[in-house]
Formats: C-alpha cells, sequence, structure tokens
C-alpha cells in the first residue's frame, strides 16, 4: 500500500474510532466518517465495502494488538495473560466503545475466537484435574467465554481494575480446573 492510502486509511480509522467514542455505532453513517476523516467517498470504498466492514477491520486489528505477546515462548500463561490484558488496558478507550456500542457482539466473537486459538497452543492436549475429564473442544470454549466475559465485565466497569488485579482473579477463577 502505497504512502498517500496508507494515510487515507489511518485518517478512516482515526475518524471512526472518534466517533465510536463519541456515539453509537448504529448513529454513525459513512458520511459523519468521511467528514471527520476529509477523506472522500471514493477513497472509502476503495478500501471498505461500507462502515460494517470497516468495523470488522477494526475490531480484528484490536485483537490482534491486544493479543500480541512479545517473546510469547519464554512467557508462562500467567505473564501472557498478564500482558493481553495490558495491551487492553493500553486500548480501553477503543474496547470501551466496543463494548459498549452496536459492535459488541463482533468484538466479542472475534476476541473469543482468538482466544480459544490461543488457548489451544497454551493448555496440555492431556490437563490434569477436571480438565482432564472434559472434552477439548468444550473446555477451550469454556476458557475463552469466560475470558471475553470478564473483558466486558472491565470495560463496563471502566477498566476499575489493573491488568495484574484482573491477571489474578482469572487465573483463580480457571486454575481449579486444572489442580
Amino acid at each position: 500500500m502505497d504512502a498517500r492510502k496508507r494515510r487515507s486509511r489511518l485518517a478512516i480509522e482515526q475518524a471512526f474510532s472518534e466517533l465510536l467514542l463519541e456515539r453509537d455505532y448504529a448513529k454513525i453513517t459513512v458520511a459523519d466518517i468521511l467528514a471527520r476523516s476529509g477523506v472522500g467517498r471514493a477513497t472509502f470504498y476503495a478500501q471498505f465495502k461500507g462502515k460494517d466492514d470497516l468495523l470488522a477491520e477494526l475490531v480484528s486489528g484490536l485483537c490482534t494488538c491486544a493479543l500480541r505477546v512479545d517473546d510469547g515462548s519464554d512467557l508462562g500463561p500467567e505473564q501472557q495473560l498478564e500482558q493481553v490484558l495490558q495491551n487492553l488496558w493500553e486500548r480501553r478507550e477503543g474496547v470501551k466503545a466496543l463494548v459498549k456500542g452496536a459492535g459488541s457482539r463482533r468484538f466479542a466473537d472475534c476476541l473469543r475466537h482468538a482466544i480459544v486459538s490461543r488457548a489451544a497452543r497454551t493448555v496440555p492436549e492431556e490437563p490434569t484435574g477436571p480438565a482432564g475429564q472434559m472434552n477439548r473442544s468444550f473446555l477451550l470454549h469454556h476458557i475463552a467465554a469466560t475470558f471475553v466475559g470478564m473483558v466486558q465485565w472491565w470495560a463496563w466497569s471502566d477498566f476499575a481494575s489493573t491488568p495484574q488485579k484482573l491477571a489474578e482473579d482469572f487465573l483463580r477463577a480457571t486454575k481449579p480446573l486444572f489442580e
């Protein structure tokens, strides 16, 4: 992508993110995005099919960025969890806008899918404790759904807990499955 297209795309994404903080997704129009970004209609539609496509890309980008763990191969599950929560904390305004708005289902689905994938690489094939007696797919989806619910609660409570405290609480709730 050339520099001009990249600048236009960033302007569109920034304008859309700002608008999500100001009003509900359903009340945002492409015209609003264009006015805020200073980008023309043809430029917008050359990069996105519409505002739903823009939302999907924004959510996907946020999930990808939040789940990025530096040197993840050297970190245990506890440290990975804390780093993921720290990444979400650093993007809390965007997370809050997505969780509280019409994009909440898409955000939750994207995050759930990403966590299932991450958990599949982290959870042993034959875990110990009650988890070892569960269907693996069910276990992975349970962990992911619990994580997504925690992130939603965190956003609804205006991120009142620190990433470290939230990681501790999440592990207190899930570790008994593996003991």
